[in-house]
């Protein structure tokens, strides 16, 4: 016993010895090809090695990068790409974490998690209330408080089982200018309570390569839809591993319409592929309503997947801003929050004639309305779980007397978050 406490001992000793050697810093440009090869080798290794390095692109701004040292050694790191979204009818900063990755060699040494914990505080000082990310798994990302915010659906049939009804709209190939699916997408998020907002240099990302359409009523752009037709060898998405159909399948990289018609209307332009390809398959939003388009839903899979994941940064800033369903309530609140010490205490928020105030201060003890967690507080908040919900599993405590308050105030939304960054 003596032998297995001493070891026991020396590497946590060497263990430490490492973390107090990390250091945390934006990257510089020097820095980008050693983040490169970092993603590479994380997400992508070829057996080319580090040749031809083209992620992430060389125009992303090097200041949204972070990274991990252990002395002049680029350990770990992480891209925070600036979006906007909206969250129950409110638009707010948000954080998108991407390229999340760190050296085999300097796993479970809780890079990551102190990466992550200076990011929430630079992310706090510069006003950004949310944080979203795509997780590898969700258990991981839970710790550090991000929970899963939206789901989708993830599709796979028959191109023939399409049921094709002529419409009055149209399709047509778009290959430079995308002001037409840009237009589309800005309506979209009218339908959505939370979504992302898409600045330039996000839609350069989406749209520079696949085959892009769009769905026309007269000379209105009410639709569109972005395939690909992959290859055996084509990466991709973990939820298509296992597939043996891959080459016979359309892939929708993403779909939206605005009504009705151009929705009929993209799935007929699907149905005239059916000698080209026999199989689409793709991620729909858990309302959408995609059997009924079938003539014989023989579907080939139908699974419902986590989407993406949110962390609120700043609890006092959104509840501050949100709209609410009711102009006068009052509500206690007690938020745990191990990363963020200026979340983690107690809320009064007041709302009193559509004005809202909201007040903070360290645990004060005694009873509060609600009790509640930063990642369950952040579906209650986006409308991923209700009250409900989150008593069913005993994931919550609040007083009896507020369930119908609380279930008002925080009711179920429409969410769907396309980006994927």
């Amino acid at each position: 016993m003596m032998i297995i406490h001493l070891v026991t001992k020396l590497i946590e000793s060497g263990i430490n010895g490492r973390l107090n050697k990390m250091k945390i810093r934006k990257l510089t440009e020097k820095d980008r090809t050693a983040f490169k090869k970092l993603v590479r080798y994380a997400f992508s290794p070829t057996e080319d090695g580090y040749e031809k390095l083209e992620h992430p692109r060389d125009d992303i701004p090097i200041d949204l990068f972070y990274g991990v040292f252990d002395n002049e050694i680029l350990m770990s790191g992480s891209l925070v790409i600036p979006y906007k979204i909206k969250l129950r009818g409110k638009t707010f900063k948000m954080g998108g974490i991407s390229e999340v990755a760190t050296k085999p060699e300097y796993r479970n040494l809780d890079a990551v998690k102190n990466l992550l914990k200076q990011i929430f505080q630079d992310l706090y000082k510069k006003g950004v209330p949310t944080s979203v990310l795509y997780p590898f798994k969700v258990s991981f990302y839970e710790k550090l408080g991000y929970y899963v915010a939206d789901e989708q659906v993830f599709y796979h049939f028959k191109i023939t089982d399409i049921k094709n009804k002529k419409t009055k709209y149209y399709m047509k190939e778009i290959e430079s200018s995308f002001e037409d699916i840009k237009k589309v997408y800005n309506e979209i998020t009218n339908f959505y309570d939370y979504i992302a907002f898409r600045e330039e240099y996000h839609w350069k990302e989406i749209l520079k390569k696949y085959y892009k359409f769009v769905c026309y009523n007269e000379n209105q752009p009410v639709g569109y839809v972005i395939i690909q037709f992959p290859k055996g060898d084509t990466n991709f998405p973990e939820m298509w591993e296992g597939f043996d159909n891959i080459n016979e399948t359309i892939y929708i990289r993403e779909i939206f319409w605005l009504d009705k018609i151009a929705k009929q209307t993209i799935f007929n332009f699907l149905w005239s592929h059916r000698d080209h390809r026999n199989y689409v398959a793709g991620g729909f939003s858990v309302n959408e309503n995609i059997i009924d388009m079938l003539d014989n839903p023989r579907v080939l899979r139908r699974e419902t997947n986590v989407n993406s994941l949110l962390r609120i940064i700043d609890v006092k800033k959104i509840l501050e801003n949100l709209d609410y369903p009711i102009n006068n309530f009052s509500l206690s609140m007690r938020i745990h929050d191990k990363q963020c010490p200026w979340n983690n205490g107690d809320f009064q928020l007041d709302l009193k004639n559509g004005v809202t105030s909201v007040k903070f201060e360290e645990n004060k003890g005694g009873s509060v309305d609600l009790e509640i967690n930063i990642g369950h507080l952040a579906q209650l908040l986006v409308g991923f779980r209700t009250i409900k919900d989150l008593l069913e599993f005993d994931l919550v405590t609040i007083k009896k007397e507020k369930y119908e308050l609380l279930q008002k105030i925080f009711p179920k939304a429409n969410n769907f978050i396309r980006d994927f960054f």
